[in-house]
């Protein structure tokens, strides 16, 4: 993330600073990181993540208040956490594009208000949203819209109270992902895909903005799951397999690879679709769409051995794993506390750590 010169070389006291901690937070997990500004950039400074017991969050909604309480107020006392900027999940959210008469910037948030119902299947006074402009095109303002349901919020707040923990800010995952994975300023279209334990969040960012968002319910999960199946081992002997072995499992059993080509096989034809879809169409003005230069891999088993070459088999475009400190720090004169194959699982935090006051 780029700042202005005068905070480069006289960057303000520390005291005057508010932390900025990326809590990202999953159904299966949660991870922590800060990002410290110095003079030549940002460094790492606390990360880290803890597991969520199973049933404490579901499809991203909090189900066990106090369970997820103890698991904040646990942070707390290790890592002295105090402000949070926090991720909201994609498939609980709603993301659409408005096109507007061109007004003044104060009165956006007002004109969106008054056409979200229309959009969104929530009543205005339920519904949180926040927006971003896309471009402006001679008299008309393109935006970017995701909204939430208010209540899916609040028991995240909910949770947090007594905590000794803050949140300053909610922000749709896919837009803190994109945040991270994307260098800031590049207006080419993109596909980020975020692999995670029970689900894939995928996204097409373009001209600086998410434009379209998808949750397939398949993740790395499902692929521990195959192989201690069909090995019949642990769970956790089954994910050491799978870190070590990649997508193969390290076995000739017939079933085993069957197993897990069928789980595969659904996520890259989805991603196909996505991106046919995408580039198939037109726009809201006619135009056509612009193709997808890249498509980023993140998340948890991004990095599993053989799962890119995979991905890439069903599409005509570059697949690769993401950089997701692209826009932290450059690589060539700062070395990050974390390895790049963890930081896959960092993308999501990084990028609400990268987040600041507009």
């Amino acid at each position: 993330m780029k700042r202005s010169k005068f905070y480069q070389f006289f960057p303000p006291p520390q005291f005057l600073q508010m932390s900025a901690v990326g809590l990202d937070i999953s159904d299966a997990s949660m991870r922590f990181v800060e990002l410290v500004e110095k003079r030549k950039g940002f460094v790492l400074g606390r990360f880290g993540e803890r597991p969520i017991p199973r049933g404490v969050i579901e499809s991203g909604e909090v189900k066990k208040t106090a369970d997820l309480r103890a698991i904040f107020s646990d942070i707390k006392k290790e890592y002295n956490l105090e402000f949070v900027s926090v991720s909201l999940p994609e498939e609980k959210a709603y993301l659409f594009e408005l096109h507007l008469p061109a007004m003044k910037y104060s009165d956006l948030r007002g004109a969106i208000e008054l056409v979200l119902e229309e959009h969104v299947p929530i009543k205005a006074n339920d519904a949180l949203f926040d927006y971003d402009i896309i471009k402006e095109e001679g008299s008309a303002i393109n935006v970017s819209v995701s909204a939430v349901p208010r209540a899916l919020v609040d028991g995240y707040l909910e949770a947090f109270l007594g905590s000794g923990i803050t949140p300053v800010s909610f922000e749709v995952e896919v837009h803190s992902l994109a945040r991270s994975v994307i260098p800031e300023g590049d207006k080419n279209t993109f596909m980020a895909v975020d692999f995670g334990k029970t689900r894939t969040g995928i996204a097409i960012i373009s001209e600086g903005a998410v434009r379209f968002a998808s949750t397939v319910p398949v993740g790395g999960g499902a692929l521990t799951d195959a192989i201690a199946k069909n090995l019949e081992i642990s769970y956790d002997e089954a994910e050491k397999i799978k870190h070590e072995k990649g997508i193969s499992g390290g076995s000739t059993n017939e079933n085993l690879s069957l197993a897990i080509m069928s789980i595969l096989s659904i996520l890259r034809d989805e991603i196909g679709k996505h991106q046919t879809y995408w580039q198939d169409h037109v726009d809201e003005y006619g135009k056509k769409r612009p193709m997808i230069q890249k498509i980023y891999l993140c998340g948890g088993d991004s990095n599993l051995g053989g799962f890119s070459s995979y991905i890439a088999s069903g599409s005509n475009v570059p697949v690769e794993a993401a950089n997701a400190m692209v826009n932290v720090n450059t690589l060539d004169e700062y070395i990050p506390e974390i390895s790049f194959s963890d930081s896959l699982r960092y993308a999501t935090a990084l990028g609400l750590a990268l987040r600041r006051p507009q």
